[in-house]
């Protein structure tokens, strides 16, 4: 049976989880103006984020991609991540589990 779940309900916290099966993991962020999320890394994932409001400057490493609503973006987790809110930005972010090959 499918899981729906509305964005727009989920404000208990900035990094909110969209459905109660959490594989794959997703995420809807909420970032303030001016905020940013120190780099990390997922090395557990395949990460995509898909920006929905606002505007996102990602750090992937040491390249810097300007992400604006629509923008969807893929890496591997394994890599250090530090999104940055240009402005008030929602973005939706799914940690697909590795496969082995």
């Amino acid at each position: 049976m499918p899981e729906v779940t509305s964005l727009e309900t989920l404000e208990e916290a900035p990094h909110a989880e969209v459905f109660e099966d959490r594989t794959p993991r997703t995420v809807r962020l909420r970032l303030h103006a001016d905020e940013r999320v120190p780099k990390h890394r997922h090395p557990e994932s395949n990460v995509v984020i898909h920006v929905i409001t606002g505007a996102v400057e990602l750090t992937l490493g040491e390249a810097v991609y300007d992400l604006e609503p629509g923008d969807v973006v893929r890496f591997d987790g394994d890599q250090d991540v530090s999104p940055y809110a240009v402005e008030e930005s929602t973005a939706l972010v799914v940690f697909a589990p590795k496969t082995e090959s």
